[in-house]
């Protein structure tokens, strides 16, 4: 995030569920640090993914911390909620969300989320089985806002074959001991957050 890039964490990896509200607190005091640091080059937002599935116990009390600490952007997957978006759209935030096919694509922006990501064949989790270039194709049909693409995405060429087929930004995973997921934008992009949408400008 200090190099301009987007993280993303999964909520479910702070265990025991104290633990988000240490984590959410430290990443925001030592982002704002650097950005008092560096004005010419301010820190990039961070994300927080939440799974929406009813077997999640602790969505409700994720939820609460991530409004309490005006998470910016929230990745939301296996379902999409109203509540949800309004919760983290009354501060501000901005939601994307997981879709693996059309249908849950447009599900997702009936229910008010702010981007998509299309997670494709070869991502991890949750993975899809569409080819990328079939789910972006078909997504850009109907829907020209933010799209992210997801899905054995690990190189530069990777990202500008995401951004040739029609997405806005790349989606990468990694494995280390406190981040699992970052959301990579291409140097050429800049990306604008405002109260309820994602600008991409080239």
């Amino acid at each position: 995030m200090q190099a301009g890039i987007i993280g993303s964490f999964p909520a479910l990896n702070a265990r025991p569920p104290e633990l988000l509200d240490e984590w959410l607190t430290k990443i925001k005091a030592d982002l704002a640090e650097h950005t008092a640091a560096h004005p010419d080059q301010p820190a990039a937002p961070f994300a927080v993914n939440q799974i929406v599935h009813g077997s999640n116990k602790r969505l409700m009390h994720d939820l609460e911390l991530t409004v309490k600490h005006e998470v910016p952007v929230v990745i939301t997957s296996l379902g999409a909620r109203q509540d949800v978006t309004d919760a983290i759209h009354s501060y501000g935030g901005i939601v994307l969300h997981d879709i693996t096919n059309v249908t849950h694509a447009k599900k997702a922006l009936e229910r008010g989320a702010d981007g998509l990501v299309a997670v494709a064949a070869g991502a991890g989790g949750h993975a899809g089985v569409c080819s990328p270039f079939a789910l972006i194709s078909e997504i850009r049909e109907f829907y020209d806002g933010p799209l992210a693409l997801s899905g054995a995405i690990a190189t530069g060429r990777g990202v500008l074959a995401a951004r040739a087929a029609g997405a806005d930004f790349a989606y990468i995973g990694r494995l280390t001991q406190t981040l699992t997921l970052t959301l990579t934008l291409t140097l050429t992009l800049t990306l604008t957050l405002t109260s309820r949408t994602l600008a991409v400008r080239s």
